[in-house]
């Protein structure tokens, strides 16, 4: 073919790209690119190791850099709020009022005390004239003591930060001494506590200090004056800790200290990492170094750029053509390409963020549960060879997502293989949980085999083996979870809501089976038959057994109008009726059907087999009705088309199965006494008139399997027009007995 006969051809073949959605489809695709070029671009903050690995050498760094280390920055700010001396204040209560007194009255009270002479010769003394100057003496002796002990108003007083520590270590026995003023670690604690922290006596030191003091009162006095003041002291803290000016000095130290004071420089081709087990700080070192490496490197987000867009479109390329030829309804329904695109690039955005982290639970953990989910997602709406071709392609953006190699890959490949291969059919809550234990398991046998040969410590193979088969459960347990959403977004029916569906209590079934009884129970006998022939090609049979329960719903509307449901030798609600709205009426159970079911939020999986079950097929009863009562000289026929249902035709083969088995049971009930060689040619007859009308094509049933449906329909039909005998009457005999057997058959 020459150039310019390709030319001329490409707005036609433009038009078909057109016409089968290819536009939307690219564009859905191009979106996916740049969503995952852009996530995957994220691996540059991912670091190959993680804290607990072996490395087997050390680790040099490629460039100078800064490290500013985070942990000895803290450090260095809580040694400097622990140096930081306290502060005190003067004690609240004004304690030396109260000394006074008790000083100023020991003369009147020494009645009942054992003084020595010397001592009570000078109190006697001090009874006379001689008391005032008793009292100015001890008000001078409180006045020194109040001056030593504490300075004026509430001025702060700072402790040494040696005495602090002795505080905090709980040497609280010790004491020292600040100029001018004597303070000591027990009053200010005192003063909290309420008692002495260790029941200790105040040093000799202060009682010799008290001693000294008491210059103004006569010698003979001074030790007792200075025992009293020993006892006070001993009770009555002079200082007490302000909390709040310790913590604003504290704060003030601690600011003081800059992030630049706990920054380590590294040198090119220095050892930043020493071989053996990795720790929380050497992966921030290794982290540290990564970027400063990207930074000092000319267009390396460029390049890396343009590396992972084309590795992202070889990739995208695969997934389209790979999803044309085995799910080509994906490219045209662009719904379901979204969803498609949306589901592996929200699971790829996870693991890339848990991949930046350094923790194994987010990286075994929130890593690898997104892909099992995304391959328990697809095997729900689609099917195992689908989910695993796709989740493949997944596990391996995951791969480059987290800078990882062949060990965690095949992790991810093993657990999305276990978990697709075992999920067929989701008939019960508890075959997801299953599904996800099983796939565990599997990431657990191989996380702790990688584990092995990498030669990691026992600790870090255990964490990461169990948080392996953790993310498997997880993954179960989530898509439970979510598995309506799932039918919803998908507009799938999974096994279970079909279960469900088919509970006799559901509303539209009971109303079937009370307002039209006869169609409930043409229902039933049609399912029966429509799950044996779907099960004899390997077609849904649970799906074609819940359509059927539902294909007639919409007769509840106009019951008798449906002989089925017409009393036995009744008439017919259509003998005065014209063909024309009888018609109307046989054609609107199917409209009536759609109506109820919407109504009812049932699945598109039932509607397709309410709509779908007469396909186009002729209303041959009333089109022949029409054509007698037509007006011989009329220029124009009945038209057929006009006596056909609306359709459309069946698009699966659950439908066309459903079809089948419907004309069949309402024709084999016409049949008065039915047998082997009757209801086989009644199948046959029945099959081909739809085969040749067309009904079947647009559905993908073969020529064999419809033999085979054939097959089956007949076995079913034998099974429940079966003989039965006939049981005697009281004299003897068996009256009626060939009819009673004909009638058993017809209503069995």
């Amino acid at each position: 073919m020459s150039d310019t006969q390709t030319f001329s051809q490409l707005p036609s073949r433009w038009r078909r790209f057109r016409a089968n959605g290819g536009v939307g489809s690219a564009a859905i695709a191009f979106a996916f690119f740049v969503a995952v070029t852009a996530i995957l671009m994220l691996r540059q903050d991912v670091i190959d190791y993680r804290p607990g690995q072996y490395v087997q050498h050390d680790i040099t760094g490629r460039v100078d850099f800064d490290f500013p280390d985070a942990d000895e920055f803290a450090r260095m700010r809580d040694q400097a709020r622990q140096q930081e001396p306290r502060v005190y204040r003067t004690a609240s209560t004004d304690y030396w009022a109260a000394f006074a007194d008790e000083l100023l009255a020991l003369p009147d009270q020494t009645g009942g005390r054992a003084l020595d002479t010397a001592t009570q010769r000078a109190l006697d003394e001090y009874h006379g004239t001689l008391r005032p100057q008793y009292d100015e003496a001890v008000l001078g002796y409180v006045r020194n003591l109040r001056q030593q002990f504490t300075i004026g108003g509430a001025a702060p007083v700072i402790l040494p930060a040696d005495q602090r520590r002795q505080e905090l270590s709980g040497q609280s026995a010790q004491y020292s001494f600040v100029r001018t003023v004597t303070l000591y670690p027990a009053a200010s604690v005192n003063v909290i506590a309420g008692t002495h922290p260790t029941g200790a006596d105040l040093p000799p030191e202060v009682m010799t200090q008290l001693t000294a003091l008491a210059a103004p009162v006569r010698k003979e006095l001074r030790p007792e004056v200075a025992q009293l003041a020993y006892a006070f002291l001993q009770g009555h803290p002079t200082h007490e800790l302000d909390l709040a000016a310790t913590q604003a000095a504290a704060d003030r130290a601690a600011a003081a200290v800059l992030p630049t004071d706990a920054v380590e420089h590294y040198t090119h081709n220095a050892v930043i990492v020493s071989g053996g087990r990795l720790t929380d700080r050497d992966w921030h070192v290794l982290r540290a170094e990564n970027e400063a490496f990207l930074a000092g490197e000319e267009n390396a987000w460029i390049r890396q750029l343009g590396g992972t867009a084309l590795i992202v479109l070889a990739l995208t390329v695969l997934l389209g053509a790979y999803a044309k030829h085995y799910q080509p309804r994906i490219i045209r329904n662009h719904m379901r390409a979204a969803a498609l695109a949306a589901l592996m690039t929200a699971m790829l955005l996870i693991t890339g963020l848990a991949g930046s982290g350094s923790s194994p639970l987010y990286f075994y953990g929130f890593g690898i549960a997104p892909t099992i989910l995304t391959g328990i997602i697809l095997v729900i709406a689609y099917d195992r060879r689908f989910a695993m071709g796709v989740g493949s392609i997944q596990a391996v953006l995951v791969g480059l997502a987290v800078n990882q190699g062949m060990g965690f890959f095949l992790i991810l490949l093993v657990g999305l293989l276990v978990a697709c291969f075992l999920l067929d059919d989701v008939r019960t809550r508890s075959k997801l949980i299953e599904v996800g234990g099983a796939a565990a398991v599997a990431m657990m046998v191989v996380t702790a085999a990688t584990g092995l040969i990498s030669l990691e410590g026992a600790q870090y193979v255990l964490e990461s083996t169990l948080y392996a088969g953790a993310s498997g459960l997880a993954a179960g347990f989530i898509a439970l979870g979510i598995l309506p959403f799932i039918e919803r977004v998908f507009h799938i029916t999974t096994s279970m809501t079909l279960l469900e569906l088919a509970d006799a209590t559901h509303p539209l079934l009971k109303r079937l089976a009370f307002d039209a009884p006869g169609t409930y129970n043409h229902s039933m006998q049609v399912a029966t038959l429509a799950e044996a022939a779907a099960e004899a090609i390997g077609a849904n049979a649970l799906a074609c057994r819940v359509g059927a329960y539902y294909h007639d719903i919409g007769k509840v509307n106009k019951a008798d109008y449906f002989v089925e449901n017409q009393q036995p030798g009744g008439p017919s609600r259509h003998l005065n009726l014209s063909p024309n709205v009888s018609l109307s009426i046989i054609l609107g159970h199917v409209r009536d059907g759609m109506e109820l079911a919407r109504q009812h939020h049932l699945p598109p999986t039932i509607l397709q087999f309410i709509q779908q079950h007469h396909g186009t097929t002729l209303v041959e009863y009333f089109y022949k009705e029409a054509c007698r009562l037509n007006d011989p000289s009329a220029t124009e026929a009945v038209s057929e088309t006009q006596y056909r249902y609306p359709g459309p035709k069946p698009k699966s083969r659950e439908t066309a199965i459903l079809m089948l088995c419907d004309c069949v049971e309402s024709a084999c009930r016409s049949v008065v006494q039915p047998n082997a060689a009757s209801v086989e040619k009644l199948v046959n007859e029945m099959a081909l008139r739809r085969l040749h009308d067309g009904q079947f094509g647009e559905c993908d049933l073969t020529m064999r399997e419809l033999e085979l449906v054939k097959r089956s329909l007949v076995k079913t039909l034998m099974a429940i027009y079966h003989g039965r005998i006939a049981y005697p009457s009281e004299s003897g005999g068996v009256p009626g007995a060939e009819a009673a057997i004909g009638t058993q058959r017809r209503l069995a």
